[in-house]
């Protein structure tokens, strides 16, 4: 068996890439490979080839920057393969969780981004018009605003910070989502309602 993940090195691409040029050749089922990927390093290799291409293509079309997408697909693989041994392919399709680490991935660059960029103007080009005290208040309502857009459903939270992030268009946002204009326009709509109705009862309170 593998050492406790807290006992590892930390896991790079290297580590999970075949040594011969399997992937999606393999006759193994994804349940398989994920199974033997536990104590069988090799096998996560597999599952690697099998879907490195469709985790980069979905992980492009939401950020739309090539080297962006590489290093997120990168982490996607090693959050996976550091949570493999609790993964039981009962409780979802290896393709499944993958795509639900992916879109997870995607939500927390644009956010890490977002706010990286925000803290780099101040720092850069601060403005003296602007007080200390109310550029603290001003992020202090920022990390409010995320810590209930953390609390919303998958969907929603990957529409509302697209929106907040990257102030997409609804068009650009349904496109990036794979899904319609009006089913964005109902995730924005109640997202932000519900953002709105949490941070008015906090204020209350």
């Amino acid at each position: 068996m593998m050492p406790p993940a807290t006992t590892l090195p930390a896991p790079s691409l290297a580590m999970v890439r075949p040594r011969s040029p399997i992937g999606d050749g393999d006759p193994r089922s994804d349940a398989d490979l994920a199974l033997r990927a536990q104590v069988e390093p090799e096998a996560f290799g597999v599952l690697y080839e099998r879907y490195r291409g469709r985790t980069y293509r979905m992980i492009y079309r939401r950020l739309n920057h090539r080297e962006a997408a590489e290093d997120v697909t990168a982490e996607v693989f090693i959050k996976a393969l550091r949570s493999i041994d609790g993964y039981r392919p009962a409780t979802a399709p290896f393709g499944g969780r993958l795509s639900r680490i992916a879109s997870n991935a995607v939500v927390d660059h644009l956010r890490a981004r977002r706010v990286g960029t925000g803290l780099g103007a101040v720092l850069e080009r601060p403005d003296p018009t602007v007080r200390v005290e109310d550029e603290a208040l001003a992020r202090v309502e920022a990390a409010r605003v995320w810590s209930v857009v953390d609390e919303l459903s998958h969907a929603q939270r990957t529409a509302v910070t697209l929106r907040l992030a990257t102030d997409l268009p609804i068009a650009g946002i349904a496109g990036r989502m794979d899904r319609s204009e009006g089913a964005v326009k109902q995730l924005l709509n109640r997202g932000m309602a519900t953002v709105r109705a949490q941070l008015q009862d906090a204020a209350v309170a």
